[in-house]
Order: C-alpha cells, then structure tokens, then sequence
C-alpha cells in the first residue's frame, strides 16, 4: 500500500505544471523540483488514524533525510510527538498540497501551515502564555502563567454547527475550547448548546484572546 501511495502522488504531481518528480531515491523519498528552481526530497506515509513519533522516525535514521513528510490520506491526524520529531529534524510535515505550498518557502523544511501558524504565534504571544505545543496538528495545549493549562482545538467551519462540534469531540478527543479558524461566519447557538452540554467553550478568535486571561 506504501508503494502504491507514493506512486499516486507522484503521478498526481506530474500532473502539475509547478513541481517536478525528478526521481526517486533508494529511501522511497521523492526527488522534487519546484517552478524556479527550488528543490526538495519528500517522504510520503499512509498512514490511518493518527501518525505516530514511531512512524516518523524510519525516515530520518539514514543519511538521506526528507525536508517534507507528507501522509496521504489527508484527514489523518498528527500527533505532537510526531511534529516535534520532524521540526527538530529541520523538516516539514503535511498533506499532498502541502507539496505545492512548501514550494513557496525559501526552503521546503521550513514550511509551515500558515492557518494554524497565525494560531500558534498569536497565543504565544499572549501576555498570560507562557508556552503552546501541539497536541495534535490543530489541537494545542496552552500552558497560561496565570490559571491552568487550556487544551484549544482550532477547526475549519464557516458557520460552527453542533455537528461540527460532536465530531471534533469524536475524533480529537478532550479539549477545553473549540475555535473557528477564520473570522468569517459565526458559532451557531445550536454549536454552542452541543459544546455547554459537553463541557467545551465554542469561541471565535477574538474571545479566545480574552479567554486566557481568565
């Protein structure tokens, strides 16, 4: 199945008129070539559920190592341990299109996910912040200097449903705040009722800048 996926993405890749499959190492990593000159090794994973730090650290034992790790399919989670692994490895992870996006970083190991990265620094700042890391790829534990830790869940939805918030409950797990990741669109009351009953504050950015003060 590895095989079979790395062999998806390449053709899908050569599809694109902005990247180029160059070849392909004894490592399984792909040998990429980015519109301008840009080029990259990446490693790609299919892996269900969740991506574990043991699923990771094969890919870095040699002495070839990726700068992306990509898994396909795309709504697998990551786990903190996992991502720390690969940033202290001066490497990336992501999902297929992040292979385009990564293209735009001055080197593809440096690429971060821009949504989630406004998240991060925007907490980190946070005059009660004292430390975020991630728990997983959109969930953050938030160490505050003053009050407990908060656990912050950030999800894509234009107007938050209860639905959206029992699913993130389903496959994410304990979190103490459930945010929108844009601005745009609003938390139905129906979301905020589903989250109360569960224990869980549905927030939009701006409360959620409030909230750790408190």
């Amino acid at each position: 199945m590895k095989n079979n996926t790395i062999d998806w993405v390449a053709s899908k890749l050569k599809e694109s008129d902005n990247v180029e499959v160059v070849d392909r190492t004894s490592e399984n990593f792909l040998n990429i070539l980015f519109k301008g000159g840009r080029s990259a090794l990446v490693a790609v994973l299919n892996v269900q559920g969740v991506v574990k730090k043991h699923d990771v650290e094969p890919l870095f034992a040699g002495d070839l190592n990726p700068q992306l790790v990509v898994n396909v399919p795309s709504k697998t989670l990551w786990s903190g341990e996992a991502i720390r692994y690969i940033h202290s490895s001066s490497a990336a992870f992501g999902r297929f299109g992040d292979i385009y996006r990564a293209a735009s970083s001055v080197g593809a190991g440096s690429y971060r996910d821009k949504g989630m990265g406004f998240f991060i620094t925007a907490m980190e700042q946070h005059s009660n912040v004292k430390d975020v890391s991630y728990v997983y790829d959109n969930v953050f534990q938030v160490d505050r200097a003053r009050g407990t830790s908060l656990t912050v869940a950030v999800i894509e939805a234009y107007n938050m449903s209860a639905e959206d918030v029992r699913n993130a409950k389903t496959q994410l797990g304990v979190f103490d705040i459930i945010v929108k990741s844009t601005s745009y669109g609003s938390i139905t009351d129906e979301a905020k009722i589903a989250a109360d009953s569960m224990g869980i504050e549905a927030l939009m950015f701006k409360n959620l800048m409030g909230r750790l003060n408190k």
